[in-house]
């Protein structure tokens, strides 16, 4: 079996250690580093071959190696003593991050946009994959594939650390495309936009050739490319067709709570194997190494991670001179002793009510359009399709709905979703408006907002809505205000929940587009705008705040019947607003759906639950995680259940306690007396 299938608990040790001083990396011990991996209790490592710095642990014929071991291959022997031990080695190797290769050789340089100055000219030297370079890494992948009996082999930083403008760039550019390289950012301009998906592409067959050499010499090794920039804004150059380049998704996070919950359910749906890898540094922050996270934090990490079926992955870093820091394999160990006593129970498909869809393609922000590249420092750091797909995911969360997130790479199977949601989608194709038109037809019930099908991938801004038919809506313009509100039209006033009605609508913090609704569409919000333009510093109605006064009764909403389903189309992106999260969760309510689960949780709790056909049993996880920890216990949570099978026993997880429940006849309720951090139950069924 492959190793990964059933490795949930992984560690990686940082080596990006320089040659500066002739201590360091001289203090290596691969027998201890070994010992304390067992301590963890890990079933695989990520091993350093080759770090950031540029050098090898290994005595490599292509690359620099590292002259702290002496002539020592610390990477051979760690392998050896891994494999004696039942721990999976997989081999790690850094992709355009390579200092020393940045600092030999200048015409492999990733270069501004002005073409003189150069990417990062600091610690992390950075190559171009369109450079010879390509070459150079993909020979450097064969040699260590072929060198070693590895398990598998990481590929990381598979992105675009900026927008390139090196002479090989602008070669192909100009073979591919024609003419020099656009430095204007434009979203609506073909020729922008052919330049991004060029990008896009250009790094996928990078990472396809450095997978192919893999392969080449041993299909059984497994290859990953780091993921965790999946959802990143466009300058890195991801998008969903890298993820056919690895065997697992997998990716570092340094983020909150939330970050963690989206990306997990993005590696459930998009990963080509399961499970995939979520990791984030044991120490506070990568920078700084020596202050550890606190034990609570990193419990409620690796138990959110198997919540969502992924394997926990913890990063430490190696000192200098080569020594190791025990306390975080203490840590770790007493961690893992925990969560191994539930990896039996792991698995099964997600259920997955609602599906977010997230738009590779559409993480740009029409607000740089006639900036340049290199204009200022901010360029490219907001990503309002993603913002708005993360704001829908918290509200799902918060309301304890099942939710996943959907790419692409999901199109051909929507109809297992009860809605979906297209959350200010920039830019689609007509594949995905398709796609999206015929799951409604055939009975699916969709939201959308702003943007979403007015502009192509291409570039081309349309004259109405790609979807026009399914919204019931036209595009009619866009607000020149930037705080705008929706107000309830006449007997919706319930629909925006608790605290607004017409005369206080609820307000967001942007534009909105204007649109016409069909005949056929009900208008349940109305556009409503405030006393005076909000740019305009000399003439306003309250100098704290934009309050609504002017009325339009032009629709902001509107919901539609089409075929056998329904859409419901918002004109702004409410679903980004924390202070429209009851009105994005009752638009959804609206469409009719029931969903696989309800609760009374506190928003700090998120259920996740999977179906295990083969066992005849659905798993339903809870994690509390709470802002300030460690946590406060939560009592009395009450969870029902809408599964179709007759269920005949339900039991908490590891200890094998049985738990009461009701009976309905749509499914089971029942009540978890406390969670401190992580509840596992299976219910089991005939």
């Amino acid at each position: 079996m492959t190793w990964y299938r059933n490795a949930w608990r992984r560690g990686v040790l940082d080596m990006h250690i320089t040659e500066d001083n002739p201590r360091f990396m001289t203090q290596f011990d691969p027998q201890r580093f070994v010992d304390l991996m067992l301590e963890a209790r890990l079933q695989s490592v990520v091993l350093y071959a080759h770090s950031h710095v540029g050098s090898c642990f290994y005595p490599s014929l292509i690359a620099p190696v590292h002259a702290g071991p002496d002539g020592r291959d610390i990477f051979g022997e760690t392998v050896a003593l891994c494999h004696e031990n039942d721990i999976a080695v997989v081999g790690y190797m850094s992709l355009i991050y390579d200092t020393l290769t940045w600092r030999a050789r200048p015409d492999w340089r990733i270069t501004h946009s002005d073409y003189q100055g150069h990417s990062n000219p600091g610690r992390y030297g950075v190559c171009c994959p369109n450079s010879p370079y390509r070459d150079y890494a993909a020979s450097l992948a064969t040699e260590l594939a072929a060198g070693y009996p590895l398990d598998g082999i990481r590929f990381d930083m598979t992105f675009w650390p900026g927008v390139c403008y090196c002479a090989h760039c602008r070669r192909r550019f100009m073979d591919e495309v024609g003419g020099e390289l656009p430095t204007v950012i434009d979203w609506f301009d073909p020729r922008w936009t052919r330049f991004a998906r060029k990008r896009e592409e250009w790094l996928v067959e990078f990472a396809a050739l450095c997978t192919d050499a893999v392969r080449a010499v041993d299909p059984t090794i497994s290859v990953e490319h780091q993921s965790s920039t999946f959802a990143h804004p466009w300058r890195f150059g991801v998008t969903t067709p890298l993820a056919g380049q690895t065997d697992f998704l997998q990716g570092d996070f340094y983020g909150d709570i939330l970050q963690g919950s989206f990306v997990r359910k993005l590696f459930h749906n998009l990963s080509p194997n399961r499970p995939g890898g979520f990791e984030t540094s044991v120490s506070a922050t990568l920078s700084n190494y020596t202050a550890l996270k606190d034990e609570a934090l990193l419990r409620c990490k690796a138990y959110a991670a198997l919540a969502d079926g992924c394997a926990f992955i913890f990063i430490d870093s190696v000192d200098p001179v080569g020594t190791i820091n025990p306390l975080v394999y203490e840590r770790m160990g007493r961690i893992f002793r925990e969560t191994q006593a539930c990896e039996p129970w792991l698995g099964g498909d997600l259920q997955q009510d609602v599906g977010i869809y997230l738009s590779t393609r559409s993480k740009g922000d029409f607000a740089d359009n006639g900036r340049g590249v290199g204009e200022a420092a901010d360029l490219h750091s907001r990503a309002p399709h993603v913002e708005a797909a993360l704001g829908a995911c918290q509200a799902l969360i918060e309301h304890n709905i099942p939710w996943g997130v959907i790419t692409s790479a999901d199109l051909d199977r929507l109809d297992r979703h009860k809605i979906v949601v297209l959350p200010n989608v920039l830019m689609m194709d007509a594949e995905e408006c398709a796609a999206f038109r015929e799951y409604v037809r055939n009975g699916g019930l969709l939201y959308a907002s702003r943007y979403t099908s007015l502009v192509t991938s291409d570039g081309h801004f349309h004259e109405d809505f790609m979807l026009a038919d399914v919204f019931g809506a036209q595009f009619a313009g866009e607000s020149l205000e930037s705080f705008t509100y929706i107000a309830p039209a006449p007997g919706h006033e319930a629909l925006f929940g608790e605290g607004y009605s017409r005369s206080h609508p609820p307000g967001l913090e942007d534009s909105q587009v204007r649109i016409v609704a069909r005949p056929e569409a009900q208008v349940p919000g109305e556009l409503a705008l405030p006393w005076t333009d909000p740019a305009d510093p000399w003439r306003f109605a309250s100098i704290h705040n934009n309050p609504p006064g002017r009325y339009t009764g032009q629709p902001a909403i509107t919901h539609n019947r089409y075929g056998a389903g329904q859409a419901i189309y918002v004109g702004g992106d409410i679903e980004s607003s924390e202070n429209c999260r009851d009105l994005f969760i009752n638009l959804l309510q609206r469409l009719g759906a029931t969903w696989s689960f309800g609760s009374d949780a506190p928003k700090a709790v998120e259920i996740t639950l999977f179906h295990q056909p083969r066992e005849s049993r659905w798993l339903i996880n809870l994690i509390n995680f709470q802002q300030a920890l460690p946590n406060i216990p939560v009592r009395d949570i009450t969870v029902r259940l809408r599964v179709p099978q007759r269920a005949l026993r339900l039991v908490q997880q590891p200890a094998g306690r049985e738990l009461p429940f009701e009976r309905h006849d749509d499914g089971v309720s029942f009540t978890l007396e406390e969670l401190e951090t992580f509840a596992m139950l299976t219910l089991e069924y005939e």
